[in-house]
């Protein structure tokens, strides 16, 4: 014999070795189809369910939920006191669902110079007098807790605190 007849004889009992097992495999399946599980099985899955169903609710009903959750949990459901995105946060005006004046300026820093007041304002230093970098506008006085911004026409007047946000 040779070679390729060896293989093709090789192959062909190959596949009639599988079609006979699939023939056997098909046979005895088709009896147990449509059968329903035996009932003793079905009994045991179902109280293995609920076996782990009462573990399941035994842990629940054991943990305790820490003082943090408890806080979080209370505090989920309390209304704002003050909306944190309205209003202007370096001066505090404005209220829920009103939003205040945005500020032009942001009184950064206070400095103490040989007897001189120095004010930061928009990352920028200026003394009692001044012409601020905007135009119209210069600095009347300088406190630590806040500078007075005047126009330069005596119009409008105000004061801005100095930011918590540096």
């Amino acid at each position: 014999m040779d070679k390729s007849n060896k293989r093709q004889t090789i192959i062909v009992a190959a596949a009639i070795a599988v079609s006979l097992y699939g023939l056997f495999n098909l046979g005895f399946s088709s009896s147990n189809a449509g059968r329903a599980p035996s009932l003793p099985d079905a009994q045991a899955q179902a109280a293995e369910v609920k076996a782990f169903a009462a573990r399941a609710y035994a842990e629940i009903l054991k943990a305790q939920p820490s003082a943090f959750d408890v806080y979080v949990i209370k505090q989920a459901g309390r209304a704002w006191g003050r909306d944190p995105f309205s209003g202007n946060i370096f001066t505090g005006s404005g209220t829920a669902g009103e939003p205040g004046p945005h500020p032009l300026f942001v009184y950064n820093g206070y400095v103490t110079r040989g007897g001189r007041k120095v004010a930061v304002i928009d990352n920028r230093e200026y003394l009692a007098g001044q012409q601020l970098e905007k135009k119209g506008f210069f600095l009347k006085a300088i406190s630590p807790s806040g500078v007075l911004i005047e126009n330069d026409r005596g119009e409008a007047e105000f004061e801005i605190p100095i930011s918590r946000f540096r």
